[in-house]
């Protein structure tokens, strides 16, 4: 049984990872990677951040911002700017097209779970904790990819 329940947590693994590789179109006609969604999701959520600041809140590099926001702007789903004051410093925020594809990226995720947090209500506190106690304990124990 425990080795069951091993082979369906790595098949939820596997169908995570497979769906995180999966360009998609939110709504705007371009096909975005997962990389290249999460960066404008930290863009709506840290307004007006710089490469450093948006970094940081992926735990990515600098570099790695710069590349994927290269590929955005190019797309014309974000733009950089200059401060006024500040020249050392660029910055970045969504155009609507941007702004289109993250409540097309929050729309997905709402479809995508709509099972999964039906079933998770019909679950008891008990239940709940016993799932909450194993995902802890195996996050704790697996060794990171």
């Amino acid at each position: 049984m425990k080795v069951e329940l091993m082979e369906r947590i790595y098949s939820l693994i596997n169908i995570f990872n497979a769906e995180s590789k999966q360009a998609r179109d939110y709504g705007t006609g371009d096909l975005l990677h997962h990389s290249e969604v999460h960066l404008i999701v930290a863009m709506f959520n840290h307004k007006d951040a710089n490469a450093s600041e948006l970094a940081q809140a992926l735990g990515v590099t600098n570099g790695a911002v710069t590349q994927v926001a290269n590929k955005l702007v190019k797309k014309g789903l974000i733009e950089r700017y200059k401060e006024n004051g500040n020249k050392k410093d660029t910055f970045f925020r969504l155009t609507r097209q941007g702004e289109t594809v993250y409540y097309g990226h929050e729309r997905h995720h709402e479809e995508m779970h709509a099972d999964a947090i039906k079933f998770m209500n019909s679950l008891n506190e008990n239940d709940v904790n016993v799932i909450i106690t194993l995902f802890d304990k195996l996050t704790e124990k697996m060794p990171p990819c």
